[in-house]
């Protein structure tokens, strides 16, 4: 079986990356307590917090589009299924809203 990038998921990656800075921060320190290693992990996942909200949001908009396209296509032919389409997509959103909400508290 051939490994590629693909076949990891994305927190075994994560995992290993924050092992690897960690690791690499002690060695660069002299062997001392860790405490500025576990501060340069902090620094480094917060700073992925904003590229995380982003791509949260452009999801959000791209699946949001075609939630009203599809919510529009279904009243305009007289759908009986709307109100549940409707009720889908704007659950959606709101879970999305959710998500970026968790993102800024667990990120700072």
């Amino acid at each position: 079986m051939k490994i590629s990038l693909k076949n990891i998921p994305f927190r075994a990656l994560l995992t290993a990356d924050l092992m690897f800075m960690t690791m690499m921060a002690n060695s660069q320190a002299g062997g001392g307590n860790g405490a500025a290693a576990l501060s340069a992990t902090a620094t480094t996942i917060r700073g992925y917090a904003t590229s995380a909200q982003t791509i949260v949001l452009a999801l959000g908009v791209v699946i949001g589009l075609i939630g009203g396209v599809r919510v529009y296509s279904k009243f305009h032919n007289g759908d009986p299924d709307t109100q549940k389409a409707v009720m889908s997509w704007f659950g959606a959103a709101l879970f999305l809203v959710a998500v970026g909400t968790i993102l800024t508290a667990f990120f700072g």
